[in-house]
């Protein structure tokens, strides 16, 4: 893959994630490999405009809250990807090894998105997450991204569209069980 300097794009900001093509075995035959893959490319946008719509009802409760972990079980992010459609909404444990890149404020509200490398060790380690300011200072990732293995529960957000990816949402390290509720903190 090649970028232009003329698009603003440095080479260094691309992070190539997943695969698909022909490769060839150390005997010279072509053999097809398919992982899936991606790549995100920092953008800067100026003149935007950002519409929020209103607060629903639903927002407004005090007493919504998130919901329990999932269990114990830490997921990899390919482990989510793939049962994504199970997880969506849920909090579940996932283990950072390191963030990639500088993290981009897509939503405006503070939070910040990464491309994240799990401990896994797996062909696909990487997946998306989302940190608000506090846990990056609270964790020490915002000074050093390559401070893992940090274990964080993260609420999986399944986009609407059917192809795109799941993103983690942190919610915090620690979690405790008050009148049957979960509070997360870092």
């Amino acid at each position: 893959m090649s970028t232009s300097r003329s698009s603003g794009v440095d080479p260094d900001d691309v992070v190539l994630y997943k695969f698909s093509g022909p490769i060839y075995s150390q005997g010279g035959a072509k053999v097809q490999f398919d992982a899936r893959y991606g790549y995100l490319v920092a953008v800067k946008m100026e003149n935007v405009s950002v519409i929020t719509p209103p607060p629903s009802a639903e927002s407004e409760k005090p007493d919504s809250t998130l919901p329990a972990p999932a269990g114990e079980k830490v997921y990899t992010f390919a482990q989510i990807e793939q049962k994504k459609a199970q997880l969506k909404d849920k909090v579940v444990r996932i283990e950072i090894q390191r963030l990639l890149g500088q993290g981009s404020d897509m939503m405006g509200d503070g939070t910040l998105r990464f491309i994240a490398k799990d401990t896994s060790g797996g062909a696909t380690p990487y997946g998306q997450v989302a940190f608000p300011r506090e846990g990056l200072e609270k964790t020490g990732l915002d000074k050093n991204p390559d401070k893992g293995p940090l274990t964080c529960n993260a609420r999986v957000h399944v986009f609407p569209e059917k192809k795109a990816a799941a993103i983690c949402v942190v919610v915090g390290t620690k979690v405790s069980m008050e009148n049957g509720k979960a509070i997360y903190s870092w």
